[in-house]
């Protein structure tokens, strides 16, 4: 991926993080489960077992969005929409990008339907900045 699009996608979570209150991480993860952007961005000196990383959540988001999409196949449901789980400390939701994936963590007393749609509307324009020649 080039620079220009690394940069296109990091501007694209920080509005999702800065419109969506309430958002504590979010990542854009390929279908192998590694983060190709966060919002915020990686903290080199942060310890590496918080949960709230952009490679912890891009490892867990991947697993529970291919779990998801096998089980709406074999129940022939069609493709995913989204994915929400809902914590008691807060809720991760995945939304497919066209080929990746935008997952997110969001505080309890997050507003879901401000952090839906957000979410949905950078989905779109992570898919954009991907497809883009």
């Amino acid at each position: 991926m080039g620079e220009k699009r690394a940069r296109a996608l990091e501007e694209a979570l920080r509005r999702l993080g800065l419109v969506a209150e309430g958002v504590k991480t979010c990542v854009v993860v390929n279908e192998d489960g590694f983060a190709l952007a966060a919002f915020p961005a990686e903290n080199e000196s942060g310890p590496a077992h918080d949960p709230l990383n952009a490679a912890q959540v891009a490892a867990v988001s991947a697993t529970l969005a291919a779990l998801a999409e096998r089980s709406l196949d074999r129940l022939a449901q069609g493709d995913m929409g989204r994915l929400l789980l809902e914590g008691e400390a807060g809720t991760l939701l995945s939304c497919p990008a066209g080929d990746v994936t935008l997952a997110l963590l969001a505080e309890k007393e997050a507003n879901l339907g401000q952090v839906l749609f957000a979410a949905q509307k950078t989905a779109t324009e992570i898919e954009s900045i991907l497809a883009a020649p």
